[in-house]
């Protein structure tokens, strides 16, 4: 019986030694995976970090490439705006060339001032006559030309001018360009200087913008109609 418990005992022993050596090893087994986990752990978080860094280079490198396509198209549009430019310039020379081209070919073949000068001295009778339709004829002959409405235009001269008679109409050979500007020298193709005495309504005249009672001196333009084949009176200005 003694030894029967001996021996029992000593299995106990062995058993309770195997079962220590198992925990021993498990523990250790799971040292090393909870390590391992860590180190897994550690190299994801640096290959996250370092698809972050990738993916800001990339988000950086993407905003740089917008703004310079931006840019770009902002050239592109500036471009594109000063070629359209250009060709309504180039398109007006153009239209300038031919209409100065059909002046100088009609000087040419007329030589007498009295044709061109002719609607200054209809302008003056029309408006003593008080047909102010047939003195808007004077200024605009076709529908590009016009600027206002007969009745803007009548307004001017109505119940505003009492008479007006030139006293001389001479050939303007100062440089108009120098002393109003390019846009006045467009304006017309021969300028003249024409003194007018000028009879205004009484109480109703005084302060209009475009005459003084008594005498005026003026500086018509006057411009070349190639398709109706007539002159017209295109601006009056003040001598400076």
């Amino acid at each position: 019986m003694k030894k029967f418990i001996m021996i029992v005992f000593f299995f106990l022993v062995i058993i309770v030694f195997i079962g220590f050596n198992y925990l021993l090893w498990e523990r250790e087994n799971r040292a090393k995976d909870i390590k391992s986990l860590q180190d897994i752990n550690t190299s994801n978080s640096i290959t996250i970090s370092a698809l972050n860094r990738q993916l800001e280079n990339l988000d950086n490198n993407l905003k740089i490439k917008e703004d310079n396509i931006n840019k770009l198209n902002e050239e592109i549009l500036a471009l594109k705006k000063d070629l359209e430019k250009l060709n309504q310039d180039f398109a007006r020379s153009n239209k300038a060339i031919t209409h100065k081209n059909d002046v100088i070919e009609y000087l040419l073949k007329n030589t007498q001032l009295g044709i061109i000068e002719m609607p200054i001295k209809e302008w003056a009778e029309y408006i003593n006559a008080g047909d102010y339709e047939s003195t808007y004829r004077t200024w605009y002959v076709s529908k590009e030309d016009i600027k206002e409405s007969i009745a803007e235009f009548g307004s001017k001269y109505r119940d505003v001018v009492d008479g007006i008679k030139i006293q001389s109409i001479a050939i303007y050979d100062q440089d108009i360009e120098k002393q109003y500007g390019t846009e006045a020298l467009q304006e017309g193709d021969v300028f003249f200087l024409v003194e007018l005495d000028v009879k205004l309504v009484e109480g109703r005249g005084e302060g209009n913008s475009l005459f003084e009672e008594g005498l005026n001196r003026k500086i018509f333009a006057l411009r070349y109609n190639s398709t109706e084949d007539v002159w017209h009176i295109s601006g009056i200005m003040e001598i400076k």
